[in-house]
C-alpha cells in the first residue's frame, strides 16, 4: 500500500497541507513513523498529529506499535501492543567506563508509540 491513503487521511484534518508534504511523506520510513515526524511535517500540534495517525489506524492505513527504549537510546523491543511487552529487557549500561548487559524493568524505561504503513 502506498502513502496515498495516508494523504487522504491528512486532507481530512489539514485542508491545505504545507507545500512539500508529499515529498516529506515519501521520505518517511514506512516501518517507523513517529508522531513527531507527522507533527513537524504538517506543522500541526502533537494532539492533531496523534488524531491523524489514530484515524489512519482506524481506516486500516497504519498499524500502531510500541517500543521500549534503553537509556542509551537503543530500542530494546518493539511489539504490536503494550500488553505484549515483556516485564524486563536487556540494555547495555556503562559502568566505570565498561559496558555490561543489564536486565532492566520495562516500566522504568521510556515507551514510544510509532506507526507502520500497512
Amino acid at each position: 500500500m502506498s502513502f496515498t491513503k495516508f494523504l487522504d487521511t491528512i486532507s481530512r484534518f489539514v485542508p491545505a497541507p504545507p507545500s512539500g508534504v508529499q515529498d516529506a511523506i515519501a521520505r518517511l520510513d514506512p516501518h517507523k513513523i513517529y508522531l513527531e515526524n507527522v507533527r513537524s511535517m504538517l506543522g500541526v500540534s502533537s494532539r492533531q498529529a496523534r488524531t491523524i495517525c489514530e484515524s489512519a489506524v482506524r481506516q486500516g492505513v497504519f498499524e500502531r506499535k510500541v517500543e521500549i527504549v534503553c537509556p542509551d537510546g537503543s530500542v530494546a523491543v518493539s511489539t504490536d501492543a503494550e500488553s505484549e511487552l515483556p516485564k524486563t529487557v536487556r540494555c547495555w549500561r556503562e559502568e566505570d567506563g565498561a559496558f555490561e548487559l543489564t536486565e532492566m524493568d520495562t516500566n522504568a524505561l521510556r515507551k514510544t508509540v510509532f506507526y507502520t504503513l500497512k
